[in-house]
Formats: C-alpha cells, sequence, structure tokens
C-alpha cells in the first residue's frame, strides 16, 4: 500500500526486496530467463499445474478458506490422471516423466 498511495518509482532490486518480483535479471536477460522459466514449467504435469494455477487463482480471489475448500474437487483430477501414474512410474524407474495432460 505504501507505494500504491505514493506512486513512487523504485529499483529492480526494491521491488525485490519488498517481494513484487521474484527475479532480477541482466537487462536484456528478460525474454531468455521468462522462456527459461516456462520450460521448467512445461516439463511438469500440465494437470498438476492447472489445478495449481486453479486453487491459487481461488485463494486471491475469495480467501484461503475458499482454496482449501476447493481442494477435493480438484484431488480427483490429480490422482486419477494417467500423469499421476506417469509420474510415480518415471520415479520409481528413475527416468523423466513424460506428461500427456491426460
Amino acid at each position: 500500500m505504501y507505494h500504491l498511495f505514493l506512486c513512487d518509482e523504485f529499483s529492480a532490486a526494491r521491488a525485490y526486496k519488498i517481494g513484487f518480483v521474484q527475479e532480477v535479471v541482466a537487462p536484456g536477460q528478460q525474454i531468455p530467463r521468462a522462456m527459461e522459466i516456462a520450460g521448467l514449467i512445461a516439463k511438469n504435469a500440465p494437470i498438476g499445474i492447472q489445478v495449481t494455477k486453479e486453487a491459487a487463482l481461488k485463494y486471491i480471489e475469495a480467501g484461503e478458506r475458499a482454496a482449501i475448500d476447493y481442494i477435493p474437487k480438484i484431488k480427483h483430477r490429480v490422482f486419477s490422471s494417467e500423469d499421476m501414474k506417469e509420474g510415480i512410474q518415471s520415479f520409481v524407474e528413475r527416468r523423466p516423466a513424460v506428461f500427456r495432460g491426460k
């Protein structure tokens, strides 16, 4: 609220320090770093990413209790998915998982 009300300018380092941003990169490295992060996210199970995003948005929109209450609604999608089985199997076989979003 401090920065919102004052409409002050601040550096990337200050934005990082107060939690407005998660990382600060060198000028010109924003797109390469964003693509690197996107690649890391894309390696995860699509259904897991989807339900995590849904729960996070639920938390933002309606608060912690609503997000917690939403978990049973999304749990079945994750635990009954082929990706869940693939994640366990790939761990047992010590290989990278191949997720299909199913």
